[in-house]
């Protein structure tokens, strides 16, 4: 009979330690980012059959209102003219002055990522966001060493930090 009792009991226990308490995490309202990694591979552009990378860059993220991302229907506000809420630049690897220069790419010029947290209610999330960019092969594109800065903002457009991430190759003109 103890033993039956001792085995209830401590089975008690440990289910009241292990669902009793969840603290919250206490993240900051303004998005926390670092570089988590980057993959490239080859695809084939299904329309026109060419050749091109996809590179596909992942941050972790920490928020702690949880506003992170845009809807569509939201995409046209007019807070959101200089970037939406996702920056990418790209920089270039120049070996005569072996440094890097920013590359102005139309295709990163308003840049942005979904809600995160559909059901729109405060409080912290944290997780890892994956963006993808393609570069095309082409008759004058060159294999060229890049690496990029990203930034993110939400919706009350607090910005995050800039990480960049590391280098890669991939055929740009």
């Amino acid at each position: 009979m103890k033993a039956i009792f001792r085995f209830f009991l401590t089975l008690f226990v440990l289910a009241g330690a292990t669902t009793g308490c969840f603290t919250p995490p206490d993240y900051s309202p303004v998005p926390e980012i670092t570089f988590n990694s980057m993959t490239k591979f080859e695809v084939i552009e299904p329309f026109s059959k060419t050749k091109q990378d996809s590179v596909v860059i992942s941050i972790d993220f920490k928020d702690g209102d949880g506003d992170l991302g845009v809807a569509k229907d939201d995409r046209g506000d007019k807070r959101y003219t200089d970037w939406g809420n996702y920056q990418l630049r790209t920089f270039k690897y120049n070996r005569t002055t072996k440094s890097f220069e920013e590359v102005v790419l139309a295709a990163n010029a308003k840049l942005f990522f979904p809600v995160l947290k559909p059901d729109l209610k405060r409080g912290p999330i944290e997780g890892i966001l994956d963006y993808g960019i393609y570069f095309p092969y082409s008759r004058n594109a060159r294999l060229t060493t890049v690496k990029f800065q990203i930034r993110v903002r939400d919706r009350a457009l607090n910005q995050s930090n800039v990480v960049e991430s590391d280098t890669i190759s991939v055929p740009l003109l």
